[in-house]
């Protein structure tokens, strides 16, 4: 009960230093944490101060790079324009199409005037010879005569019905030639389609027609190359049929021929916007990217510059590096334009605040550098309570450890006490009954030997207990003091296993000595203090008999292994579980089984012999399971190595 009652205190002074230092622990988390949330949201307050000016300043930039491009057109009567932005196209529109061009050259147009003129009285007595009178022969020479003719569409439309004649009769090589003649026309109008596309498509057709795969496929690729330069004013329907017929080229278009098309794409998105208005700033976003445009109406029609987002941003991009920044542009639709913000704080503006066609978001382009000074607060603040925290935790455990040590350290050295009383008890009570015996006189005379070795033994075996205690003593205060020499360490093994046969014949019939049976009589020399060395064996040999059956072997071994000297005490007793093994060497502890065996003893002797053998430098070690005994073995240094 009193074991419980000392060992509850700490555990209560324990829990009442906690109590007492975790209000005011628990007092700075919660000022800490409201501490933290205002500087927060401040620290969040400034960063969208700072956003909103950014994003002031980056509307600003859009905005005077759109007036730059309305200064351009307020310029559109014909005279210098100035230098458009890269990749940008300038166009005047009337109600009939596309009037003047000026930059990116544009794969199609929104609405292109009708060109094609009718030559039908030039080539109706030709054709009345291929139709009528079914004379191919004569038609061919009157189409090769007309071809020959300076105006270029006459030409072009006589190459082309040349070209159907001779494919008539079957001279394809020929029609061939009459379709590469043709091409050179280049924007000559058949059939309200340029004559090069026509001659490029026709050439297509014929090279199927006749299994040359690789004429076809380069005329595919020139078709193709010829429709994304943007040299042919040609309506959507128009490029989309000769797309078509181009689209299976595996011949890679040069760099940039994609900028017509894109551009074509943007002009025909935006022309409806430009018949609505008479002026004004919008913006696109299609597959082919995003683009921007500005119009206005002039005396000549209506004046417009579109440009891929590129040209206008080029400022932007510098500002945004200087304010560390994101910038994203999204469209009246909600799709991305230009940019991307990284998720956090942000600022908007939209459309109707700028003035610009695009909602404007901006956010910090790190945002951890943006929260770096929040978050160094905060870990310095976290830091510092760890701190604290683990200082009251380490001294809570500290005091604990050290009331927990003090009160297990009083109840071994009260144990201890109890057992030396019980061990000096025995021979001093069979010392003082011989005593009175002799005293008396009552003794037979045949007796009296035997009691005087009786006494004898007693008195010697009360006196190495007495010695054992003073040399533990000098031991544990570091006051002893050894005399090494060089021994014999089988001699020793041999003077200790003697010593407790002459001591007890049971034990005489219990221990049995071993060496290696190659070398049976191998010196094995060692440093050590005789003494000293045979007391640490003898508590050992002492431990194996006591825990072990009567009727079990005791052996003790020794050896050389690997460059050491060893002696190994084996029994055959109930063994030390893992959880006893470190501590059935610390002072006054005794393992379980000397309280389930009711074995007698000090607790001091593994703590001596491990003490002895480390002044040796050596080592103890041991090799136990539960149910089967333990092995103890001294492992020395070989004497001169």
């Amino acid at each position: 009960m009193r074991t419980h009652m000392q060992l509850a205190a700490p555990v209560r002074l324990l829990a009442l230093f906690v109590v007492i230092s975790g209000v005011p622990l628990v007092a700075l988390g919660w000022l800490g944490s409201r501490v933290l949330q205002q500087d927060r949201a401040l620290e969040t307050q400034r960063l969208r101060e700072r956003l909103d000016s950014a994003a002031t300043l980056v509307a600003g930039e859009l905005d005077r790079g759109f007036s730059r491009w309305e200064d351009l057109l307020s310029r559109a009567d014909g005279s210098k324009r100035g230098v458009l932005p890269s990749g940008s196209v300038f166009l005047l529109t009337g109600p009939d199409g596309v009037v003047q061009q000026q930059g990116v050259p544009l794969a199609y147009y929104p609405r292109v005037p009708d060109t094609s003129t009718s030559h039908a009285a030039v080539f109706a007595a030709a054709e009345a010879l291929e139709f009528r009178a079914q004379n191919l022969p004569q038609a061919v020479d009157a189409y090769r005569r007309l071809a020959q003719s300076p105006d270029r569409s006459i030409r072009a439309n006589a190459l082309m019905r040349l070209a159907r004649g001779l494919r008539k009769e079957q001279r394809l090589r020929e029609a061939l030639a009459a379709y590469e003649e043709m091409s050179a026309l280049g924007d000559a109008v058949i059939a309200g389609s340029p004559a090069e596309l026509v001659a490029h498509r026709e050439r297509v057709v014929l090279s199927d027609s006749m299994h040359d795969t690789a004429r076809a496929a380069t005329e595919r690729a020139l078709l193709a190359r010829a429709l994304v330069e943007g040299r042919f004013r040609i309506d959507r329907p128009t490029f989309d049929f000769f797309q078509r017929i181009a689209s299976s080229s595996d011949v890679p278009p040069k760099d940039g021929v994609g900028a017509p098309f894109q551009a074509a794409q943007a002009v025909e998105a935006l022309w409806p916007v430009w018949q609505d208005q008479a002026a004004g700033r919008a913006a696109w976003t299609g597959d082919a990217g995003a683009f921007a445009t500005v119009w206005r109406r002039t005396p000549g029609g209506t004046a417009s510059i579109t440009a891929p987002m590129a040209a206008l941003t080029a400022p932007v991009v510098a500002a945004m590096g200087n304010l560390h920044v994101g910038v994203e542009l999204d469209d009246r639709a909600g799709r991305r334009a230009w940019g991307r913000v990284a998720d956090g704080v942000s600022v908007t503006k939209s459309a109707n605040e700028t003035g610009l066609p695009w909602t404007l978001r901006v956010a910090s382009a790190d945002p951890t550098t943006a929260n770096a000074v929040m978050s160094s607060r905060r870990n310095l603040f976290a830091v510092g309570f760890g701190l604290v925290a683990l200082v009251i935790a380490s001294a809570g455990y500290v005091v604990f450890r050290a009331v927990n040590r003090e009160l297990r350290v009083a109840r071994l050295q009260s144990d201890f006490v109890a057992a030396v009383s019980h061990e000096f008890r025995t021979p001093l009570t069979a010392m003082c009954h011989l005593t009175e015996m002799l005293e008396e006189g009552g003794a037979s005379p045949d007796r009296l030997p035997e009691y005087y070795r009786a006494l004898g033994k007693e008195s010697r075996r009360l006196q190495a207990m007495v010695e054992n205690l003073l040399d533990f003593g000098r031991m544990d205060s570091g006051r002893r003091t050894y005399e090494f020499s060089e021994t014999d360490a089988g001699d020793l093994v041999d003077d200790v296993v003697q010593e407790f046969a002459d001591r007890s014949p049971s034990a005489a019939r219990r221990l049995a000595k071993a060496t290696a049976a190659d070398h049976p009589h191998e010196r094995l020399p060692i440093r050590a203090d005789r003494e000293a060395l045979a007391l640490a064996l003898r508590n050992l040999v002492d431990n194996a008999i006591k825990y072990s059956p009567e009727s079990s072997l005791v052996r003790v071994a020794v050896a050389s292994r690997n460059g050491s000297v060893t002696v190994s005490v084996e029994d055959q007793g109930a063994g030390i579980s893992p959880d006893e093994r470190r501590e059935v060497f610390r002072r006054f502890t005794r393992g379980a089984a000397s309280r389930s065996l009711n074995v007698k003893g000090t607790g001091i002797g593994l703590t001596m012999a491990d003490q002895i053998v480390k002044a040796h430098g050596g080592r103890l070690e041991l090799v136990s399971e539960p149910g089967r005994g333990s092995t103890f073995t001294i492992v020395l240094p070989v004497f001169g190595r």
